[in-house]
């Protein structure tokens, strides 16, 4: 087999062993064969707990912090916070995959590009624990202005929202 068909395979096996995808919210065609054609994906479903101050997200059974943190840190500080963060009683939180992270953006939105679910939501860029695979003082983060995402130095500054296995 092709050295290439063989990396392919391996990363389609990557992007599907972490769960099913969600919908992207993209209803509009733009070009055949984009979101907008297919609608692939499980619906999305929220319950937000104004209690816990948290947001289950059915589709991905993952718990979300409900509250974006209010003033951006570096990469280090972020990945600290969630480790340190008690919330609901639980303190296994942690900072999201950017797969974990882009599963919470809706693109069928703009300012904010996140389900209604999710409130006090800063229009900034939130860190991902994802680093950039060719140079790791860089990391990935999702911007909850438009769903975009994209790399950044580690020592920048970006917002916050921690997850963990609500399961």
């Amino acid at each position: 087999m092709h050295k290439l068909h063989v990396m392919l395979i391996a990363a389609a096996a990557l992007l599907l062993a972490d769960g099913p995808a969600v919908k992207t919210g993209q209803t509009t065609v733009y070009k055949t064969g984009d979101d907008g054609t297919y609608q692939r994906g499980v619906a999305r479903s929220y319950t937000r707990d104004l209690v816990s101050g948290t947001v289950m997200d059915h589709a991905t059974g993952l718990q979300w912090q409900d509250d974006a943190v209010g003033t951006s840190m570096n990469w280090e500080e972020a990945c600290n916070y969630c480790a340190a963060l008690v919330l609901d009683g639980k303190s296994d939180w942690y900072l999201p995959t950017r797969k974990e992270l882009v599963s919470i953006t809706d693109k069928s939105r703009v300012d904010p590009a996140i389900d209604p679910a999710f409130v006090n939501v800063i229009f900034g860029h939130y860190w991902s624990s994802t680093t950039d695979a060719v140079d790791t003082s860089r990391a990935w983060f999702v911007s909850f202005y438009d769903g975009h995402n994209s790399w950044f130095n580690r020592t920048g500054r970006c917002y916050v929202r921690c997850v963990r296995d609500g399961q």
